[in-house]
Parts: structure tokens; sequence; C-alpha cells
């Protein structure tokens, strides 16, 4: 369009010409001018500027031509006694990809210039009405003369942009004239070619977005998904505003709820980029549907993260006196009873260790839920910048954390410095409304948080997710991503996942032929591919593909749970004799888990763990969980880790007394469970203390009031 007395009127069709721009060049230190670059107004370069100004250019020294980056502006002028017909659209997108061609090739003698002149001819007889391109039929074979065009006809517009390919002009934007110079063929053009001016903006735009994408000739043939938000606008601007708040005292935090692999710990983690820009720190912590480990770790574990942050960060001794002195202020002598949680907070301030912390028991779990607020509001004072606790998955924490977590959010009200970030995934809540973790969500409820339904992808969102993966622009992938949209239901972790499958069997295809090689598909064949409702039988139909050692690490790490640590790997490889990590680190390449920085190995869904666990029969399953949960349970005894007993009693318990025929070995495990037990309901996780209490219980000899009377 021209902007003519203050309107926007549309150009008419025989002004988009190359010999009617103008440019208007400029540096990083201003607008291009003739003779002071600083100064003086813009110089306004026509074609023949160009031509005369090319060896000025070249005579400049090399740190003033790195300042020479941008066009100032590009103005299409309109010659005076044009006529005024503008054209249909197609017209429109074939003049301008006549223009990029003269644009692009203009000034080098080595273009041949007939072809510019023979696809202009063709424009002037289609508008002078001397070819009528309607689609006809071949009587013979009936058939669309369309689908049988010669292939000098095919080769015009290939042939253009395969000589601009010669000249140096990137390939992606060569591609992008072919199918701007197809349009003259009119209902004859490629699917490829463009059908609107909104596409040739945003295939221009992603050039210089993503220039490494969507500029370079990216021929890599390996499918590289990206773990990149799409799609997610709208719910990460109501992050930015919720953290905005924070400042003020409005909003306490965010909780965002959705179904299974929705995206909403990867829309969670986009809080990163916030927290970094206002110098802040971001705790994270996940908890697991198995509860492998002690009541209040998760949360205990990001606490000790941040004293060992402020440990090593804090350099001026007189802040770390201060903070000391906080701290001791804050947390009196209780600090030793804080410090069996937080092991680094020692590092932070002197513990006095002539009070006995057993005198606090009778309201320990009162007591510890009052010092981590304390500890809380101390540290983040002293932080120098926010404070974001992330809490993902919180439908599986334990009753304990839910009451900490309800005491942290009650005493952070009037604290600007601390953010709050939860994951929920909501269905669970829904199918139990009489659980813990529903009774905890509706007490919160009227807390300052503002609540984000995170739904599945959009088309649009879908589509964006596979032009990224496969560098190719959004309208050549349309049609693909409108499948996968259907068959995946919009989920982002089946439309990775369908992608993955559908390039293993060979639906999805890297070619190299053409002016541009990219990724290609067989629409047919994915269109007619049957993906049930979730889509994770690819996944399943993978995993009886995979080799005999790989499925036996699934199959161990599934009798684990949704995750295992390196630790655990360690001791049930050297109890098998084989390299567990090695294998899973194997397993993840072909994603089915993830490995979490240098700590464990996690399933990419939970459904992913379920179908290995059932890939086993019963008894080897229970066979499994004795010999693990012993194997674990000596490795425990033999460091003092309670969190690697809480682990072996679980998967003992799991087996039942079944596998166990050694009557000391089932003494000992129900006292285990006795012990476990008390534990537990001190800590007020009453659930988990009926759990030991009732599997000890199934440990008991049959005479055990005769034998064991004290232990009954």
């Amino acid at each position: 369009k021209m902007e003519q007395s203050g309107c926007q009127n549309t150009i008419p069709l025989a002004s988009i010409a190359a010999e009617n721009i103008d440019l208007g060049l400029k540096n990083e230190r201003g607008s291009l001018t003739r003779s002071d670059p600083i100064k003086s107004p813009p110089q306004v370069l026509k074609r023949g500027d160009i031509q005369r100004n090319e060896s000025l250019l070249k005579s400049r020294d090399k740190s003033q031509t790195n300042h020479l980056e941008a066009i100032d502006y590009v103005r299409m002028n309109c010659p005076p006694g044009i006529l005024s017909d503008v054209g249909n659209k197609t017209d429109r997108l074939f003049a301008l990809g006549v223009v990029f061609v003269e644009l692009f090739a203009f000034g080098n003698p080595t273009f041949d210039a007939d072809a510019i002149n023979e696809i202009k001819a063709s424009a002037n007889a289609k508008s002078s009405g001397d070819t009528k391109m309607k689609p006809t039929i071949d009587s013979t074979n009936n058939v669309p003369l369309k689908k049988r065009r010669s292939d000098q006809e095919q080769g015009s517009s290939s042939e253009i942009s395969g000589k601009l390919a010669l000249l140096g002009t990137p390939r992606p934007l060569c591609a992008l004239v072919e199918d701007l110079i197809e349009c003259i063929r009119g209902e004859f053009r490629r699917d490829d070619a463009y059908k609107t001016f909104e596409d040739v903006y945003l295939d221009l735009q992603l050039m210089i977005n993503e220039p490494s994408k969507y500029l370079f000739d990216n021929h890599v043939p390996q499918l590289m998904i990206s773990d990149k938000l799409y799609g997610r606008d709208e719910e990460m601007l109501k992050i930015q505003e919720a953290y905005k708040l924070r400042s003020t005292g409005v909003c306490l935090g965010v909780i965002i709820t959705g179904e299974a692999s929705v995206g909403k710990s990867r829309l969670a983690r986009s809080i990163d980029e916030l927290s970094w820009q206002n110098n802040g720190t971001v705790l994270r912590g996940k908890f697991d549907q198995v509860q492998e480990s002690q009541p209040l770790s998760v949360i205990a574990n990001m606490f000790n993260d941040m004293c060992q942050l402020f440990a090593e960060a804090v350099r001026s001794q007189g802040m770390k006196q201060n903070l000391a002195s906080a701290l001791e202020s804050a947390l009196g002598s209780q600090a030793r009873l804080l410090s069996r949680f937080l092991p680094n907070l020692p590092r932070l301030m002197t513990l006095n260790f002539t009070q006995n912390s057993s005198s606090y028991c009778s309201e320990s779990t009162q007591v510890i839920r009052r010092l981590f607020c304390k500890t809380l509001q101390v540290l983040s004072f002293y932080s120098p910048g926010p404070i974001t606790i992330l809490l993902d998955d919180v439908q599986w924490a334990d009753p304990a954390s839910l009451l900490l977590i309800s005491s942290l959010l009650q005493s952070s009200k009037d604290n600007k410095s601390v953010f709050f970030l939860f994951c929920i995934r909501d269905n669970d809540c829904q199918h139990s409304p009489d659980s813990t973790v529903n009774s905890w969500y509706q007490s919160i409820f009227e807390m300052p948080l503002k609540h984000i339904t995170l739904a599945n992808l959009s088309e649009g969102g879908v589509n964006a997710m596979v032009s990224d993966t496969l560098c190719l622009f959004p309208r050549l992938t349309r049609p693909l991503s409108r499948v996968l949209h259907r068959k995946a239901l919009g989920n982002p972790c089946f439309v990775r996942q369908t992608l993955k499958v559908l390039q293993k069997e060979g639906y999805l295809y890297h070619s190299l032929r053409g002016t541009m090689r990219r990724w290609m598909w067989d629409m047919d064949k994915i269109s007619d591919l049957r993906i049930s409702e979730n889509v994770l039988f690819l996944l399943m139909s993978e995993m009886n593909k995979l080799p005999s050692d790989m499925r036996m690490g699934l199959e161990v790490a599934s009798c684990i749970g949704a995750a295992v640590s390196m630790t655990v790997l360690g001791i049930l490889s050297s109890h098998l004799k084989v390299d567990l990590a090695g294998i899973l680190e194997r397993v993840a390449e072909k994603g089915f888990m993830d490995r979490v920085g240098t700590e464990k190995y996690r399933f990419v869904h939970y459904r992913v763990q379920q179908e290995a666990y059932k890939t086993m029969a019963e008894h080897r399953r229970s066979e499994h969980h004795t010999t693990f949960g012993l194997a674990i349970y000596s490795q425990a005894c033999s460091d003092n880790d309670d969190d690697l007993l809480r682990i072996s009693l679980n998967q003992i318990n799991r087996a039942g007394p079944g596998t166990i025929t050694d009557l000391r070995q089932k003494a000992m495990i129900a006292a285990l469970n006795l012990k476990v037990g008390r534990r537990s309901a001190t800590l007020t996780d009453f659930a988990y203390a009926y759990f030991c209490f009732k599997n000890g219980i199934s440990f008991l000899n049959e005479d055990h009031w005769k034998h064991q009377y004290q232990l009954s």
C-alpha cells in the first residue's frame, strides 16, 4: 500500500516494479546520507543510485562497512498517468515476485534477464486476455491438464530461483521467490504457491527473527524437536502480569491447572527469564506419584538449596554476620530442629547444641512449619531479587507438604519478595473430590493467586511447533499440522512423539531433491494412519521393538517409580551386574525418558511408566520389588540414609509378604514399617503412616501374639 493524502490506498498493479522503489539505508548511527552520515537528512537511493554508489560502499573501510546493516525504509512510487487497475491477488503476488527477482539479481552481469522478460511477457499476456488459463480435461485420460504440465512449464519458476541461488541468494529466499512467481499460473499453480500477502509477510518476518532456521539453508537430516513453548502467548502474558503485581502485594503467585502432558511444567519454566531480568532466584520442587521420599523432603530440598545458594553468594563478612544474626533471632534454639531438614543451614548461622530438640516433638509439625516460614522471610529480605517457589505435580504432594505450603502462603501475604508457582493436574483432583489435595486446593482458593487453566494447543499452536521443528514456513506445514492436530487432539507431548514415530516409519523424510533441501511427508499415509485418542500406543509399539537390555532397563525403572535417581541406579547396577545408567541414557535418546540434570532419569509421561510396568507378569513384578528393596535396604543401613530406607521399604511393601520366606527378614520388615509409620505420624502424614502400619501387620508371623508380642 502507499500513503497518499493521509489515506492508505492500494498501489496500482502496473506500479509494482523495481524501478519504482526507493530505498533509504541506515547504519547504527542513523540514516545514511550522501555527504554527512550523521547530521544530514536521509538519503534516498534509487536503482541507479545503488549502482553509482556501489564503488563508494566497497571503498569504505571495514569498520564503517559493519555499520551498513539495515534499510531505513522502502517506498513505492506511483508514477503519474499510471493505470489504476489493481489486478487480483494472484497478479499482485506474482508482481511482487518479479520485483524480488530484479532486486536480488540487479547489477550482476551473469544473471540472464531473458527469464525475467519471459515471465513479464507471460504476465502481460495473461492480463490482456491473450492466454486463458482455465482448467481443461484431457479427453483421452480424463485427467486435468494441471496434472500433466510439461517439464518446461513446471521449470520456469524453479529456473529463476536456481539462477538466484547461483548468485548466492539463500535457498529459502529463492524458494519464496519461486512460490511468488508460481502465482502467474493461476489455477494451475503448485500447492506451495502463495495465496495471501499475510503469508509472504510472515515468512519474511521469520527470516528476520530466526535466520538460522528460516533464512540459511538448513539441511540437517535429523529431526530436532525443541522444548520451546508454542501457542501459549496469552498464558505467558498472565504469568508476567502476576509477577509484576507481586511487587505491589496484590498477587502472591499463579496456579497452573490442566490435564496430563498439556505443557504445565514447560509453561511454569517460563518464569526463569522473568526472574533473571529481576535478579531473582527460582527454587524448584517436583512431587512424585509413588512418594518414595520422606514427608516434606521436596520442600526441604528446595530450602536446603536456597541455604547453599546464600552461603556461596554472600561474600561480604558484614552481610554474613547480619544474615546470621537475623536467622538466629528468628529461629532461636529451635534452629537445630530445622537443621535436620536443612543440612546447609549451619553454613549460614551458628547452631545452639545445648538445647534438647526432643522437647519439641509433641508439637514438631507446627514448629517445623513455623521455622520454614521464618527462614523464608529472613532469606527473602536479604535476597537481591524476588524468590520464586515453583512446585510441580502438587496433586502428588504428601499431606504434611500441603500443610506447609498453606503456611508459607499465609505467612507471605505481605512479603513482596516471594512469588509462588504451582502446577496441578486438575483431572486427578476432579476424579477424587474427597482427596487431601482437593481439600487443600479448595482451602487456598481465596488466596490472592491467579489461576490459569491450560488446554490443548490450537491448530495454529501445533502448526507453530511443526514449522519450527521442520524449519519450514508455517504455510507449508499447515496441511500436515491440521492432520496432526486432529489425531493428537492438540496435546503437545503427543504431537512431538507422533513426529518422531512418523519419521522412523518413513512417513516423514528429508529430501535432497529440488532447489531447497527440506522435509517432506506422505500426506495420504499419515491421514490414513490410525492413531488412538491418546497417541501413546505409538510409543508402546516402539517399546516392543527395543533391544532386550533397553526393555530390561525400562522394567527396572518402572518398578522404582516415575523417576529413578543415580544413587538407586548405582545400587541396582551393582546388584544386577549391568550399567543401568548407560542403558537408560540410550532409552532417553529414544524418547521414553528424560535425563534431569545429573541427578536422575524420569519417564516422559506417567502412561509410559505404566505400560513398561504392565509388560511384566505379576510374579515377576513382585520378585523385582523384593530383590530391589532388599538391595537398597542393605545400602541404606550402611549409609544411614533415611531416603533410601523409605525407598527400600516401599519396594518391599509393594511386593508383599508372599515373596519372602525367611521369618527373620519378615520380622525386620515389620519393625521397619513400625518405625517409618511412627515417624510419618509425627509429621501428620497419617495416610502414609496407615500404609506402613497395615503392611507391617501383613509381615507378622501367624503366631505373632505369642512370639512377637512387643512388635505386635
